[in-house]
């Protein structure tokens, strides 16, 4: 990190991709922040948000070296507390856009993470294949910006996410309850309460957390 960061704000990289038209990566009093179509993705406000919601739900006693699957890259913010809070996790990481793994690796350090195996790919058709094997825990960070793909709210999206849980498996869906997005959390809450046993919410500045488990 530079020490001129604590003066002034610093772009480190600014780009765009096939699925991202503006991707910045910023440094500010020796913290780096990934900025995507002007939408924080990482920084200690994200990280605040997720340690709450974490807290507020707590993690079941994984074994050790639960699989994880994360959807949605990003700055690695949850990726990064996981690996805090959980025993030698092994993550299988998706994000359909190669730039912002790139950037993850090379601006926020997880080149050096060899548990962490990052994947390129479309979020919903990866968990429609077949499973190659079962997940303890799978997270839902899928955002282009602001705005979140449809398909999170599908049941059948839900569905295809059952079929990749342990028994004992759990989600976690970072979502939005904002404007438009208020009313389609709500039909979210619905969906999940539909598919697994046990589905709790939890809200903080604009984001709806949920936590959904196959057992109660």
């Amino acid at each position: 990190m530079s020490l001129l960061s604590y003066l002034i704000p610093r772009t480190l990289l600014h780009t765009s991709s096939r699925y991202n038209q503006d991707i910045r990566v910023m440094e500010e009093w020796g913290v780096r922040r990934l900025l995507v179509n002007g939408s924080r993705q990482s920084g200690p406000t994200i990280q605040e948000l997720w340690e709450k919601a974490i807290d507020a739900f707590g993690l079941p006693q994984f074994p050790d070296q639960p699989s994880i699957l994360v959807l949605g890259v990003g700055g690695g913010t949850v990726m990064r507390i996981l690996s805090e809070r959980t025993v030698k996790p092994y993550i299988t990481a998706v994000d359909i856009d190669a730039t912002i793994i790139s950037i993850a690796k090379k601006y926020f350090g997880f080149d050096s993470f060899p548990f962490i195996q990052f994947i390129v790919d479309d979020a919903k058709k990866y968990i429609s294949a077949p499973p190659a094997h079962s997940y303890d825990l799978i997270v839902i960070d899928l955002f282009i910006g602001r705005i979140i793909p449809e398909f999170v709210t599908l049941p059948s999206f839900y569905q295809s996410l059952k079929r990749c849980l342990k028994p004992q498996g759990v989600v976690i869906v970072n979502y939005l309850r904002e404007l438009d997005y208020l009313k389609k959390s709500n039909t979210l809450n619905i969906t999940l309460k539909t598919i697994f046993h046990d589905v709790r919410d939890f809200s903080i500045s604009n984001n709806r957390f949920f936590f959904a488990a196959l057992d109660k």
